[in-house]
């Protein structure tokens, strides 16, 4: 049974520690005492169990081969006294089992199962089972798993799994006849329009289990809570009461996440009872790379001068020398990868992309064949890549290969991050910070399994993320993980699961408040009845009458129909791009689609590079057109951004800063994109229009006003910088230049390390800082900005240049996040909620960044996605602001800097930043 297993062979594991990796890996100027690589010992865990006999029947324990560890057993205990649960372990602590073992309870208790393990009927109308998987692939593991679980027990279970690629010829049968089936979310969505074909399976529902319930967050976590609400009212219809088991990685906040997608109280395990063999963990920060202008980074020869291979870093002092460029992660990780897997360490190498993992196996094979020292023996080791651009017959081969043995190295995307059963291996290898300390931990626990000794490595990348972590190695080990969010709030996505409720079963009074508060139930049934959608009303009924299935309008990656579908070019021949599936991308939102997706844009998606020969907009569901193309560059998009009408919802303050999160329009025009060499970054050609018009988005906010003492002293302190900020020397004049670089650097900042405490996709989310803070703020008796200024930045400017005179006294200043998708994804909210948090998450990345520069570099301000090209940009004067906010200076600190006199000038000029 390969879900659990209590022992801990510690001696069986690993054969190289970290202090060897480092020793022994071909690089003179590396040693256990550089400063650029740590090594974490993580001692090993010990299992804590509970007598199986304790907790499950006879017929269970007596041939269950293990005890069952303590979680299990609390959990099981939790099961059986009717509550909801949430079980928050690490990788391989037995969590398929809790629901897995539950559902044998119920069965055996239903009288489906007979103490023997036979079945008492072909029939089952007593107790079914549904569990839901985030993947295929892992569908199809856990399958496997629970299967083996069931025969080792001795009982006849039916496990069923039903899709999208079950053929319609068994469709029936599984209805009809399974006791568990499993699926996912998008499927889900659809077949509860069908839910008269699965009343047996309904009426007599036991048991949901939802896995790896830490992946639904954002848009997509927003529709999985509406769907769950859905299925409960058609379960309810035909009679069943399903318990939840929620199954997840370790997240900050299990209870409240947990609550906000079932829509009912459940309780929390976890207390991991599960061994952990004996883990070194290596931070591993390249050395400096001496920039070549023809050389990028993905194109650093791989022949060294001698066996040891340096990459002229010989002489660096790295205490002392600023550091603004590293090599890269990507040519940097195939090295490490191949030098563990030459030893025969079997080794996971953890890539971004699917092209890395092909490059990177081939950088690896360059890397053995150039270093003398590894031999015939080192070149003969088996390693290959493997992503979801392989079809389905070479995964699998590969999985059962490396399972096996004969593949000592797989170079892989996140599709073997979460639990598809690969066996025992000894060696993790990540290429960057994968983002989240969940996806971390998930990551490197692929190996050591079941207690053994293992060895991880992160190679750091030169970006605000990875230097974070190996600066601060301690976060790594906190106690507090990234909060994952969801929000029911959308509108857009409710009114859409409204119309799916509605033609699935009626609406009537006996939803409010179940399914959604009066309020808000009424509104949008009114609204789809007046669009003709919906005929009746809640106090009697109210029936879909509008185009059939309309749970197609569902996008799980988008919040309506407008989102933007990715297809292959009709020119293009998937087979002759080894592209066998076609694009299998999620949609994107107009926001982003403007932003990354117009006409010439070139993206790499997937390991390929794209570029977008068609956009079209003139029907329900836009789409975007891409061919396979293999530029010498990349295109970056410029855009300006403002924000409209903020309306303040909540408000607090924090050492005379004042924090809001609201609601307000954002006006965002992508207007025109650069070409730059992949090579170098050297522009190729600027400036070249986009021909996509201004979009508008209401949205959630959350803004930071700065005290007019902070602001005034700051001004005065930074009134001399101006190219210092990146900017240009003739527009580095302005007085206040210093002190809004430093706004948009601390926007910069919290907007990029959000992550190390939110489960957000940075992508997802913008900011804009500004010197008049107030202009863009809701005034009473005044014109709707929107209205007044249509989808024009211009007149939009000149509207808040009008405000901000009318206004009269003197401005405030600070910055903006928002949510870059109608309506809200609730990321907003959370940084309002968690804002000291991010604020000195950020003020310790830009105060403790080695490159050397006042405006920084991409390891503390730089954003890829700044609409101003990353100027201006001023670190000190960041820090200073978010030190003031945090309580860590305070304003003595900055009294030298303030006017003698209580200031009175004039307000700001309008200024501001994305």
């Amino acid at each position: 049974m390969s879900e659990h297993d209590g022992t801990t062979d510690t001696d069986t594991g690993v054969g190289i520690d970290g202090e060897r990796l480092v020793e022994s890996f071909p690089r003179a100027s590396l040693t256990p005492a550089s400063e650029y690589v740590s090594v974490i010992d993580l001692p090993a865990r010990r299992a804590q169990t509970t007598p199986t006999d304790e907790v499950l029947r006879p017929t269970l324990a007596s041939p269950y081969p293990y005890e069952l560890f303590s979680h299990q057993a609390v959990a099981l205990t939790r099961l059986a006294g009717g509550e909801h649960v949430a079980v928050t372990t690490s990788t391989s602590s037995g969590k398929t089992h809790v629901y897995g073992l539950q559902i044998a309870r119920n069965l055996l208790d239903a009288g489906v199962i007979a103490e023997d393990g036979s079945r008492t009927a072909d029939a089952n109308e007593a107790s079914t089972a549904l569990c839901v998987y985030p993947m295929k692939a892992l569908t199809k593991d856990q399958h496997a798993s629970l299967d083996e679980l069931y025969d080792d027990l001795g009982l006849d279970i039916r496990v069923r799994t039903y899709d999208g690629d079950t053929p319609k010829s068994e469709r029936r049968a599984i209805r009809e006849e399974a006791d568990v089936i499993l699926t996912n979310f998008a499927a889900l969505n659809v077949y509860l329009e069908h839910h008269d074909q699965w009343s047996r399976f309904y009426g007599a529902l036991e048991l949901v289990a939802i896995d790896e319930s830490h992946t639904y967050t954002g848009i997509q976590g927003m529709h999985v809570a509406w769907i769950l609400r859905r299925m409960q009212r058609v379960t309810e219809y035909w009679g069943g009461d399903p318990q939840y088991v929620l199954t997840s990685a370790t997240i900050g906040n299990p209870g409240e996440h947990s609550q906000t997608l079932i829509n009912a109280p459940v309780t929390v395990i976890d207390n991991d009872g599960s061994p952990r063999g004996a883990r070194d963990l290596v931070l591993w920060n390249p050395p400096a790379k001496k920039q070549s202008k023809d050389t990028s980074p993905d194109e650093q020869p791989f022949a060294e001068p001698s066996e040891h291979h340096g990459e002229n870093t010989e002489g660096i002092d790295e205490e002392e020398t600023p550091i603004a460029e590293r090599v890269p992660a990507s040519v940097e990780a195939p090295k490490v990868f191949s030098h563990l897997t030459a030893q025969e360490i079997q080794t996971l190498l953890f890539c971004p992309s699917r092209k890395l993992t092909e490059l990177s196996v081939q950088r690896a094979k360059d890397h053995r064949r150039n270093n003398r020292r590894y031999g015939p023996k080192g070149t003969a080791v088996s390693i290959e890549p493997y992503n979801a651009g392989f079809g389905r017959r070479t995964r699998h081969s590969r999985e059962h290969q490396f399972k096996t043995g004969v593949i000592n190295g797989l170079a892989t995307t996140s599709a073997l991050e979460l639990g598809i059963d690969i066996g025992r291996l000894d060696a993790t290898v990540l290429m960057g910070y994968p983002g989240q300390r969940q996806s971390f931990w998930q990551r490197i626990g692929r190996a050591g399994r079941k207690g053994r000794r293992s060895l991880a490595v992160m190679i750091a990348d030169h970006r605000t993320l990875d230097q974070y972590v190996v600066n601060h190695p301690e976060y790594l080990l906190e106690n507090d993980v990234e909060d994952a969010v969801v929000d029911t709030s959308n509108n857009a996505v409710f009114a859409t699961h409204v119309l799916c409720a509605a033609a699935e079963i009626a609406l009537d009074e006996s939803d409010v408040d179940e399914f959604a508060d009066e309020d808000r139930v009424r509104a949008a049934v009114r609204m789809w009845r007046e669009a003709g959608y919906i005929d009746g009303y809640l106090d009697a009924a109210a029936h879909y009458a509008g185009p059939g299935r309309p749970q197609t309008r569902v996008n799980l990656y988008g919040t309506d129909q407008t989102d933007f579908q990715l297809q292959l070019a009709d020119t293009v021949d998937p087979s002759d791009h080894r592209i066998p599936d076609g694009l299998d991308l999620e949609p994107v939102a107009r926001n982003r689609a403007y932003r990354d997706y117009h006409e010439g844009a070139v993206r790499l998606l997937g390991g390929r590079q794209f570029e977008v020969v068609d956009v079209d907009e003139d029907r329900p569901q836009p789409v975007i057109k891409l061919e396979p193309v293999d530029r010498e560059y990349y295109t970056q998009t410029r855009y300006d951004v403002n924000v409209l009408d903020a309306d303040s919802e909540r408000s607090r303050e924090q050492n005379g800063f004042a924090l809001h999160f609201g609601r307000g329009t954002v006006l965002v025009h992508h207007h025109s994109y650069d070409q730059k060499y992949i090579r170098n970054g050297d522009a190729k050609e600027l400036m070249i229009p986009t021909g996509n018009p201004p979009i508008l988005m209401e949205t959630q906010l959350c803004w930071i006003e700065v005290p007019e003492a902070v602001e005034t002293a700051l001004v005065r302190k930074y009134r001399d910088y101006g190219v210092e900020t990146g900017v240009d020397p003739d527009d580095s004049n302005p007085p206040h230049l210093g002190y809004v670089a430093g706004l948009h650097a601390a926007e910069h900042a919290t907007i990029q390390t959000a992550p190390l405490e939110l489960r957000v996709d940075k992508q997802d989310i913008g900011g804009l800082a500004t010197l008049v803070l107030d202009t863009h703020f809701a005034q009473p008796h005044q014109e709707d900005m929107p209205g007044a200024t249509g989808t024009s930045l211009e007149a939009a400017k000149r509207t808040l240049e009008q405000r901000s005179r009318e206004l009269g006294e003197r401005s405030s200043s600070g910055w903006f996040i928002y949510d870059g998708v109608e309506g809200g994804l609730g990321f907003a909210r959370a940084v309002y909620e968690n804002f000291e948090a991010l604020a000195e998450r950020a003020r310790d990345q830009l105060r403790d960044c080695r490159c050397g520069r006042p405006n920084g570099c991409p390891a503390c301000t730089f954003d890829e996605n700044c609409g101003n090209d990353n100027t201006p940009l001023l670190r000190e004067s960041a820090v200073d602001v978010l030190e003031q906010f945090l309580g860590n200076a305070d304003r003595e600190d900055i009294a030298e800097y303030l006017p003698e006199d209580e200031y009175g000038g004039e307000r700001r000029p309008v200024l501001f930043y994305s």
